[in-house]
């Protein structure tokens, strides 16, 4: 049986060839690096070939060689999906996208395509992905098991997870300072926050969780399937281990679930104060035509050019006139302010 998996955002293969062929062989019971000059040079005793930067035809050859398998359509080279697992016959295929821990910017991510059968396991990036360069380091010295091939893969998926993990903190990190800067500040310093802003800035954050929760899922679906396969006659420690990180993966996936609801409501607190805002400038014109609309109707009445008006012909007339239109003003927002104290 084949697996391929797949971790990328940017495409898997390379214009131009520079390979750097890196091999995994055991030696007195412990995993040891081979730097590799060609392809003609790869120990048949290897447990992981790591290639990096190799072209999409270097990859295919590489793979015939090896008896394996490579066979991806544009969308997969060039990753426009968050990621996909499938099977078909004797293979498993498995696309996900990579991540950087230090940020959730997607031009910090690089690809990697793995692909597994019973004998072989071989790394095919286009950079340095810090999942599979965590296991690439984890392994480099380690104590080899009776099944290195699955344990090296065990490396990979687990660093994959761990670096979802990271990025996953990360991401928990911005939404927890963004909400405390909403929720624990004074209303005036609220006023000074961006709000429009900051609910553009929340929206690739949305994005970034979904994709995120995908790449846990399909994670747990590829262990799932290496742990109940029988094709993969897994040992029963290793059974165990693939096990133990599915508990993991389902703690990660919970993690998960929390960050994007507590994002959610931060979305939606941070669209609530954007209507308060606008309701506050909405009560502000209320108010302002509650003032100047009385008098405003007073002036248009005397401003008329009627022959018979008898305030015209008052001695007091415009006194009278300014104090109507003083008191017409005034008086309004007098009872509403009682109202808005003593009223329902």
């Amino acid at each position: 049986m084949v697996l391929i998996l797949s971790v990328a955002a940017t495409p898997i293969f390379v214009q131009n060839s520079g390979m750097e062929i890196t091999a995994y062989v055991v030696q007195e019971g412990r995993f040891k690096a081979l730097s590799v000059p060609s392809l003609d040079a790869i120990p048949a005793s290897s447990v992981w070939v790591d290639v990096l930067g190799p072209t999409l035809e270097e990859a295919i050859n590489l793979a015939a060689d090896l008896g394996l398998h490579v066979a991806l359509d544009e969308r997969a080279r060039t990753f426009e999906v968050y990621g996909h697992v499938e099977v078909e016959g004797d293979q498993l295929t498995m696309l996900l996208r990579a991540n950087d821990p230090e940020s959730v910017d997607e031009r910090t991510r690089a690809g990697v395509l793995v692909v597994l059968d019973s004998t072989k396991l071989v790394t095919f990036r286009a950079g340095t992905t810090p999942g599979t360069h965590a296991a690439l380091l984890a392994l480099a010295g380690a104590e080899a098991g009776p099944r290195p091939r699955l344990e090296a893969l065990m490396q990979i998926l687990s660093s994959a997870m761990q670096t979802t993990s990271k990025v996953l903190d990360v991401v928990e990190a911005d939404v927890r300072r963004r909400a405390h800067g909403l929720f624990r500040t004074s209303n005036t310093r609220r006023a000074e926050i961006d709000l429009e802003s900051l609910l553009a800035a929340l929206g690739p954050l949305q994005a970034r969780l979904v994709e995120l929760r995908y790449e846990v899922n399909l994670i747990s679906r590829a262990v799932a399937i290496l742990e109940s396969n029988p094709r993969f006659s897994l040992p029963t420690e290793v059974r165990e281990d693939f096990h133990l990180m599915q508990a993991d993966l389902v703690s990660l996936r919970d993690f998960a679930q929390s960050v994007d609801d507590n994002l959610a409501q931060l979305v939606n607190a941070t669209i609530g104060f954007i209507g308060i805002r606008q309701n506050a400038s909405a009560r502000w014109f209320s108010i302002v035509a509650t003032i100047f609309m009385p008098p405003t109707l007073l002036a248009a009445v005397w401003g008329m050019n009627f022959e018979h008006m008898p305030e015209l012909d008052s001695t007091y007339g415009y006194l009278a006139a300014l104090i109507a239109m003083l008191l017409s003003a005034t008086v309004p927002l007098w009872v509403m302010r009682k109202m808005g104290r003593t009223g329902p």
